[in-house]
């Protein structure tokens, strides 16, 4: 007789199955669904500054409870992505032209600091073929190869390849990814063809530099891009900054 299969458990050892772990680790609760929903909507453009969200929209949308929608629209508002107003659901944040240019003060110290630390790891080789990788995605934007008006995720990608190519932990968690995001959609309207031609040679500075592997030039490049948006910001007409309604 053939030696009896040993049973599952005793091959697992006890231990869930690595299918089983990664199974359960995308279960999200109605809430973090709800929350998932809302943020990918802004990013893909679905949801605008001003746009006013609805609980009965988003339950009947997403098969979940009105609980499950405040809960999300709480978190939203803790994050200041959402602002919610009394028996009216919320809204999708604006921000005012002193909050504006407040965030990319508060955000220049870091993407300078991501720039010089992109461009030490590239002059370190620090990284491997990781780095290697990373240095290919990232000459488009040195060779201005990207309209990043018409594709926006290109612009947010640049960021993304920054910090990963600086290898540290902690940046991803820093950066006000969707604030960001939310004064782009809220102020585009108002950036004329030779703004946004500045992004891209903007964009290039930094790349051609990080690249390069000289820290203080890109440091240099990523701080100029940032007093030419906050100088653009400034000049914008106040229409580019609309008060939100409260209850």
């Amino acid at each position: 007789m053939p030696p009896r299969a040993p049973s599952k458990s005793r091959r697992s050892g006890g231990r869930p199955s690595r299918t089983a772990t990664t199974t359960a680790a995308k279960v999200y609760s109605p809430t973090d669904r709800v929350v998932n929903h809302i943020t990918a909507g802004v990013l893909a453009g679905r949801y605008v500054p001003g746009q006013r969200l609805f609980e009965a929209d988003l339950t009947h949308a997403l098969r979940v409870s009105r609980s499950s929608v405040r809960e999300a629209f709480r978190r939203l508002d803790a994050l200041q992505i959402l602002t919610r107003t009394m028996h009216r659901g919320a809204c999708v944040s604006t921000l005012s032209r002193s909050e504006a240019i407040d965030l990319m003060i508060a955000s220049s110290g870091i993407d300078s600091l991501t720039a010089r630390l992109a461009a030490t790891a590239v002059k370190k080789r620090e990284g491997g073929r990781g780095l290697a990788t990373l240095e290919r995605e990232l000459r488009p934007y040195r060779d201005r190869a990207y309209d990043l008006t018409t594709a926006p995720h290109q612009r947010q990608r640049f960021y993304d390849l920054l910090i990963a190519m600086t290898g540290n932990s902690q940046l991803p968690t820093l950066y006000p990814t969707m604030r960001i995001h939310l004064l782009r959609l809220q102020t585009q309207s108002f950036r004329d063809v030779s703004a946004r031609r500045s992004d891209v040679d903007d964009f290039a500075a930094v790349a051609r530099a990080v690249l390069a592997g000289k820290a203080s030039a890109a440091e240099k490049a990523s701080s100029a891009h940032h007093r030419r948006v906050q100088r653009a910001l400034f000049d914008m007409p106040d229409d580019a900054f609309p008060r939100m309604d409260s209850d």
